[in-house]
């Protein structure tokens, strides 16, 4: 192999590596800039407020599965009376509503069992969040993962974060 030739395969090695490099610079960019994150979910305008965002609006099954058609997005927390893990995560939504100005709808468990949100939520209490009609995020009461949000609002905070 000729001088000339090694030069030009040197230089095309050169071009080659830049190249990888350029690109791999821009994917880790777009990485941690979040260009690969699945979209925040908007919620839809009615649930938007300015004041007695501390209280739940009443859902029932009917009521959830007409929201779901109507491509709505929306929180819900599932609930149950009785429940001390319930009531500590209800103090949490409703903190976190209140902190945000959104309203939350609150669907006791039995009514849940009556719906296609049965499909994710297996147990209560939890809180699912749910984006033009699909179910987004929702968390698991049977779950090691999920523990940290039902014992700590901050934790509990920050996974609501990650949807909306």
């Amino acid at each position: 192999m000729g001088a000339e030739k090694k030069k030009q395969l040197g230089v095309l090695g050169l071009i080659i590596a830049l190249v990888v490099v350029l690109v791999g610079s821009l994917v880790f960019v777009g990485a941690v800039s979040g260009w690969f994150d699945d979209p925040k979910v908007v919620l839809s305008e009615e649930y938007k407020c300015t004041e007695n965002c501390d209280a739940f609006m009443e859902l029932d099954a009917n009521a959830y599965e007409e929201l779901l058609k109507t491509g709505k997005s929306f929180v819900v927390f599932v609930d149950q009376d009785g429940c001390t893990t319930a009531d500590r995560l209800r103090g949490y939504v409703l903190d976190w509503a209140s902190s945000v100005g959104v309203k939350v709808y609150r669907m006791m468990f039995s009514e849940v069992k009556k719906t296609s949100l049965h499909d994710y939520v297996k147990y209560y209490p939890s809180v699912a969040i749910v984006d033009k009609g699909m179910v987004r995020g929702y968390l698991r009461a049977d779950s090691d993962e999920d523990a940290e949000m039902y014992n700590d609002y901050d934790a509990f905070n920050e996974w609501v974060g990650r949807y909306l």
